[in-house]
């Protein structure tokens, strides 16, 4: 009796052990098999909306500056998802309605939009900053032309590595990770439902951002 307790502790102990263990490091690694592990595993169904980067791409490092000159500090979107539009010119119809996309997304998600940052990647000539003052107070706007040719090369080239020109022209939204790659590409007229249902997949998986 006393040398068969002590070991049936022991087992209980070990167990207890093992099912803490799992519960935190289950979400790693799921998250891991999510962005980096096989190639082939993906929930079944329709999952997703956008077009997944697969592998993700890692974004060259970029000096961000805004469209004024001044200079944006990395730490605004570092650990963070980050919803990317790039845009050419003043921001018109197309560009609006993606912009009000992408802000009701983030509203929508509620308690975890601390997560997410919004960065819209602006040509020339720049929107007009009344317009994103009074609309978009939250949106970071980027200089395109400040951004370098490697970065915006890298939103341009798409899964195949094919190279888009007109990159901002095509009105494409994106999902950047906490660890800058690029995870999902929408296109132009993209379901902001969709896009919402994604993000909130990707943060509720995510044990990162």
């Amino acid at each position: 009796m006393n040398a068969t307790a002590p070991r049936g502790a022991s087992r209980k102990k070990r167990s207890t052990l093992l099912l803490v263990a799992m519960l935190f490091l289950g979400p790693l690694l799921v998250a891991a098999l999510v962005y980096y592990g096989s190639a082939g595993w993906r929930p079944a169904g329709n999952v997703a909306y956008g077009m997944l980067f697969d592998p993700v791409k890692e974004l060259p490092a970029s000096e961000l500056r805004g469209v004024d000159g001044s200079k944006l500090g990395n730490e605004a979107l570092d650990g963070l998802w980050v919803l990317v539009y790039l845009s050419q010119g003043p921001c018109e119809i197309e560009c609006r309605k993606s912009l009000y996309d992408t802000r009701q997304v983030r509203v929508l998600l509620g308690q975890k939009d601390q997560r997410v940052r919004r960065l819209l990647i602006a040509g020339a000539p720049p929107p007009d900053p009344a317009y994103l003052s009074e609309y978009h107070p939250d949106l970071l706007v980027m200089a395109a032309a400040s951004a370098g040719s490697d970065f915006i090369q890298a939103f341009a080239r798409d899964r195949q590595g094919l190279v888009d020109e007109d990159i901002l022209q095509l009105d494409r939204v994106y999902i950047v990770d906490p660890l800058g790659n690029l995870v999902m590409a929408y296109e132009s007229g993209f379901d902001a439902k969709g896009l919402l249902r994604d993000l909130q997949r990707l943060l509720r998986l995510s044990s990162i951002g």
